[in-house]
């Protein structure tokens, strides 16, 4: 049988990949594919180069390559062939769609399927009213590129090698200081461990602290991506009440006095999704309860910096006497998502677990971006540009609050938040959320269409409006989309 080299060999002489290393990859491919089979002999360099257009010296340098790899072997006087040590592998047909639905139904057999996880939403518009996310066009980009090719071209080698999983000890010693000075809470390095975010900090201190069927009690309509994680470790998730003053702290009472409970997860600052904050007498009377019952809190404080009415009430962990709050937040939601770098605060016994189990997930943290933090904590360009943004955040906020009062009226229904970087919206039943998100994407507009909230509440229209990620100009031609789509009723 006549082999087509010259279809079974693509290359793209403008690709950045040498055309020699193209080559030699086919070949390989059309090995494993098991169309060239062990034993055949391929054409000479000379003859392949005719066939595929390219200098012979490209087509030895590619022979070169899978001679080098074992896929080929040289028989002196002969030739050159495919090796005869390969084992044999019978050509697959052409792939057909019901034959790709077998492959993939055989595989999610074999898997241990998590279906209740979802990804979450890929948001490529340029207008959107998101979760509430930073505006990355004022992050200290210049500031972190200088100081990151610094520390790439200079650092002592052993300080860019590996290190302490519980991240660099110069960002968490400043960091501790950081977190007494802004926080009030009392840590040293050794009470601080790195992450890639909050959500990482939320995962291992689950996976420290709970059990298979563990309680672990969480508010209705909770940060979604914290109860997925809890029920795939295996917890038993009960919800409480939440309200314009926070959780309601006696529903928690009540349940611990019928079953043991392990864990109550808190964004005591800017709760999530509602916004509402955590009033000063709740927080006592559950750090009270945590003592008695003996749970722990797991404080999401991922937005702290961003308060707008008055100085920041101080997190639970600041008041925390005997050590069952497990303090997190992200510098992703100051700076920017892609900026992954998270930190847990906790007593030192459960940072060293915590450590233990993060050696199997991910080695370690980013240690030149925690150069970089450290820097930008001890010069002081970090809080300068935290006040920086709070005013533009705080400027966003009360400009999108009075667009969406002014021109959807009484079609929405919202509090201005006191912090954080998104409102929580309900819109009445006429414009469903999910019909009405459909509609102003074909406009170029991001709107949630809040279904991951109606499994607590089927009857629920309601979703978080961030604010923070575009500027007036962007707000206005937002709202403008949202309401031309809502002129009529959605039928």
């Amino acid at each position: 049988m006549k082999i087509p080299y010259k279809i079974l060999i693509p290359f793209d002489k403008s690709s950045a990949l040498p055309v020699y290393i193209q080559i030699s990859s086919a070949i390989i491919k059309s090995i494993q594919d098991g169309i060239l089979q062990p034993g055949v002999k391929l054409p000479g360099t000379r003859q392949m180069a005719e066939l595929l257009a390219v200098h012979r010296k490209t087509i030895i340098a590619a022979y070169d390559e899978l001679l080098s790899q074992n896929w080929l072997e040289i028989i002196p006087q002969k030739g050159t062939f495919i090796t005869e040590k390969l084992p044999v592998v019978k050509p697959l047909a052409l792939t057909t769609q019901t034959h790709r639905d077998t492959i993939n139904q055989t595989l999610q057999n074999k898997l241990n399927k998590h279906s209740f996880i979802y990804p979450p939403p890929n948001i490529t518009h340029k207008l959107a009213f998101n979760d509430g996310l930073p505006d990355v066009r004022l992050a200290p980009r210049e500031e972190w590129a200088r100081l990151y090719a610094h520390y790439i071209r200079y650092a002592d080698p052993a300080l860019i090698g590996y290190t302490d999983p519980k991240g660099a000890i110069r960002f968490r010693t400043l960091f501790a200081k950081y977190l007494s000075e802004t926080r009030g809470i009392r840590a040293m390095a050794d009470n601080i461990i790195t992450t890639r975010g909050s959500q990482m900090g939320i995962y291992l201190a689950g996976l420290t602290i709970l059990q298979p069927n563990d309680v672990a009690i969480v508010g209705e309509l909770n940060y979604r991506a914290a109860n997925l994680t809890f029920r795939q470790l295996g917890a038993e998730l009960v919800t409480i009440p939440v309200d314009e003053d926070g959780l309601q702290i006696d529903a928690i009472e009540t349940i611990c006095q019928q079953k043991p409970v392990k864990m109550v997860y808190v964004t005591s600052h800017h709760y999530h999704p509602t916004t509402v904050t955590l009033k000063p007498e709740r927080r006592l009377k559950l750090l009270t309860l945590a003592e008695k019952y003996q749970f722990f809190i797991i404080e999401d404080d991922y937005d702290y910096d961003y308060h707008y009415s008055n100085a920041p009430i101080l997190p639970l962990a600041s008041a925390d006497r005997t050590g069952w709050v497990i303090y997190l937040g992200s510098f992703s939601k100051q700076i920017a998502p892609a900026f992954r770098v998270g930190y847990v605060a906790a007593n030192e016994t459960i940072i060293d677990e915590m450590a233990r189990l993060r050696r199997v997930i991910d080695r370690q943290n980013d240690t030149v971006l925690e150069f970089c933090l450290a820097d930008m904590l001890e010069n002081g360009d970090l809080k300068r540009y935290a006040t920086k943004a709070l005013k533009v955040y705080r400027e966003r906020r009360d400009f999108t609050c009075d667009l969406l009062k002014k021109q959807l009226g009484e079609n929405i229904d919202f509090r201005i938040p006191d912090g954080g970087m998104a409102i929580w919206a309900n819109f009445t039943p006429d414009f469903p959320l999910k019909t009405l998100s459909e509609k102003v994407a074909k406009q170029g507009l991001y709107l949630s269409d809040g279904q991951i909230f109606t499994q607590e509440n089927p009857t629920l229209n309601a979703c978080r409006m961030g604010f923070a990620s575009m500027n007036f100009k962007e707000t206005e031609d937002a709202v403008r989309i949202l309401k031309k789509a809502m002129a009529s009723k959605i039928p």
